[in-house]
């Protein structure tokens, strides 16, 4: 039985019958998360695989209690997707200016910055997408362990491409360009980004206000902690239908004492498994009423979350640097509130 039909089987019948197929999917569920995740660098992210497993399993459960609302036609490309998503939204939580220069570095890759001569494309046999000049789109060949060569030895490279200029003098696409010619080859994206980040040491954290800091340690968690208790082994959490529709309840209640203003920063920052399971129980037009948009608007935004902080602020009429700040009181209010609530799991 393959992946897809375990998933069919387990959201299409009865709670007793479903546990005949629970162990087998989440077999094969931490399985592909497994390989999808040994794709990627994450050292430095805590507990990832583990997240992604209980927001996809969040997604899973949302389906099995509401099963009209929509399905997972592939399971395998969900969970891609899933994974990417996840990542994405811990990159730029943890390492922002490293996901800011990524997403500048993509804007003049595609084009979207109206600087000529660069191209972006996506390889098979490579992991993430390519970039170099327009000449060399198509190529599958890859510089990106050139890339660690150049960092060995820096200053080589400032005085025979930047003319012993300081990298962090360089407009961004004349440094990448600087960075191509040195290799010579397409460069993975994601390497490309670590590589002048850390040609401009764009690893120190981002100056904060007083205001924008978290009032303690466990208020700066990710986002994905209002779903678990720390004494319940999360999959039984996750996987358990009772407990869902309990936090689920519990958190739309707390949700919507925010102002919109925490409402959609809080919201636009979540990945859009957590939303979807989310709108789900909770409903698509109520959701959509409380942030104040329309229920199509809410659609199309799920398909693009998680929102960079630059289109929020434009939406909250707010500084790009204080959406963080407005996030963080959010979750801050929730997580206290929470912590002091009786969301337990007891069994029966």
């Amino acid at each position: 039985m393959n992946a897809q039909q375990l998933l069919e089987l387990y959201i299409n019948t009865n709670s007793n019958e479903a546990a005949r197929y629970w162990e087998d999917l989440s077999n094969v569920v931490g399985g592909l998360v497994h390989r999808s995740v040994g794709k990627r660098e994450i050292s430095d992210l805590e507990d990832f695989e583990e997240e992604c497993v209980l927001a996809i399993w969040t997604k899973i459960n949302a389906l099995k209690i509401d099963n009209t609302s929509g399905g997972i036609d592939n399971i395998e490309a969900f969970i891609r997707r899933a994974v990417h998503n996840r990542y994405c939204d811990a990159i730029r939580r943890k390492r922002p200016k490293w996901y800011n220069l990524k997403l500048e570095l993509l804007e003049i890759f595609s084009g979207k910055a109206n600087i000529e001569g660069f191209a972006l494309w996506e390889v098979p046999e490579v992991t993430g997408r390519l970039c170099g000049y327009k000449q060399w789109e198509g190529s599958t060949k890859s510089g990106s362990a050139k890339c660690k060569d150049l960092l060995e030895n820096p200053s080589a490279f400032r005085k025979k491409l930047l003319s012993n200029r300081d990298p962090q003098e360089v407009p961004t696409y004349e440094l990448a360009a600087a960075v191509l010619d040195y290799c010579g080859v397409p460069v993975e994206v994601d390497a490309l980004t670590s590589c002048i980040a850390d040609l401009t040491r764009a690893y120190n954290p981002e100056p904060l206000s007083i205001d924008a800091q978290p009032a303690t340690d466990e208020d700066s968690g990710s986002p994905i902690d209002w779903l678990i208790s720390s004494d319940t082994n999360v999959e039984k959490q996750v996987v358990d239908s009772t407990w869902f529709n309990h936090v689920i309840d519990w958190f739309w209640r707390e949700f919507s004492e925010l102002s919109v203003k925490q409402k959609k920063a809080l919201l636009y920052g979540m990945a859009a498994d957590q939303v979807m399971a989310l709108c789900v129980p909770v409903g698509m037009n109520t959701v959509a009423k409380s942030l104040e948009i329309t229920t199509q608007d809410l659609a199309s935004l799920i398909s693009r979350l998680p929102v960079p902080d630059s289109e929020t602020a434009d939406e909250l009429g707010v500084q790009a640097r204080a959406v963080p700040s407005v996030r963080f009181k959010a979750w801050s209010r929730i997580r206290r509130r929470t912590l002091k609530s009786s969301l337990t799991f007891v069994d029966e």
